[in-house]
């Protein structure tokens, strides 16, 4: 079934650079928008990176695991068979590994990006993979379901019973470079190809800190792909836009 895809990069409102960037299928951006469709017997590639370590760094970050991303795709590394789908844990620890090496001596330990990504392989089921707090949803007509689970601090100490505090809401424990030394890796897959109408979201937090999931459910099931973005990223300037919003709508038509 085809796939009608819009993405969109916004700086936000408070900060004076954008450290996310998306990608749809070879093509890595950060300040143009992208609308288009894939066609059934076409792959689909699509990811989001929130960049971390301030200013260049967190830019760098995010475009080097985007483009490490797309040469795993180029090379023919990305599994065919969406069961596969824990081989993306062997990629992103590779991607991990390299951006470490790339950083040099002066780059600051904190410099990383946190990623999230779906993987439609031509005709198949769609499989999806992701380090950090950025976020995969799917949306159907009887609701919306988050397909990733938060790698941060503070949903570590709600899972394990313990209560967090002031502790800060992103303070990671899982993400791309970051002076991590290994990365957590999740991985799923759906167990069918996508039907009509069917969506899916992929997006920064710098979306889901300013609009909550009921209103993300009515957006997302409303309009075209275009349409459905667009109105996610004015709602989340309408909530203060405090950081950098990333969003990649993804509709079976």
């Amino acid at each position: 079934m085809p796939l009608e895809i819009a993405a969109r990069c916004h700086m936000g409102l408070v900060r004076g650079n954008n450290e996310d960037m998306y990608l749809v299928s070879d093509r890595p951006a950060r300040d143009e928008p992208w609308d288009g469709t894939v066609p059934d017997d076409r792959d689909l590639l699509a990811a989001v990176a929130d960049g971390m370590g301030g200013h260049a760094h967190g830019e760098i970050a995010s475009r080097r695991v985007l483009e490490m991303l797309a040469d795993a795709r180029s090379e023919g590394r990305l599994p065919r068979d969406p069961a596969d789908h824990r081989f993306f844990t062997d990629i992103l620890v590779s991607i991990h590994k390299r951006l470490l090496r790339e950083q040099g001596p002066d780059a600051p330990l904190a410099m990383g990006a946190t990623l999230v990504g779906l993987w439609r392989p031509a005709g198949a089921a769609p499989c999806w993979f992701h380090a950090g707090d950025s976020r995969l949803y799917r949306w159907r007509e009887d609701g919306l379901v988050r397909l990733t689970e938060d790698h941060t601090m503070v949903n570590q100490m709600i899972r394990a019973g313990q209560d967090p505090g002031n502790l800060p809401r992103h303070m990671v424990t899982s993400c791309m470079g970051g002076g991590i030394n290994a990365p957590q890796v999740d991985t799923g897959s759906a167990d069918a190809p996508p039907v009509t109408g069917e969506r899916f979201l992929l997006c920064s937090d710098g979306l889901t800190d300013m609009v909550p999931d009921s209103d993300l459910a009515a957006m997302l099931g409303r309009g075209t792909a275009a349409e459905a973005a667009d109105a996610l990223v004015a709602a989340a300037l309408d909530g203060g836009g405090r950081d950098n919003i990333t969003v990649v709508v993804i509709r079976a038509v």
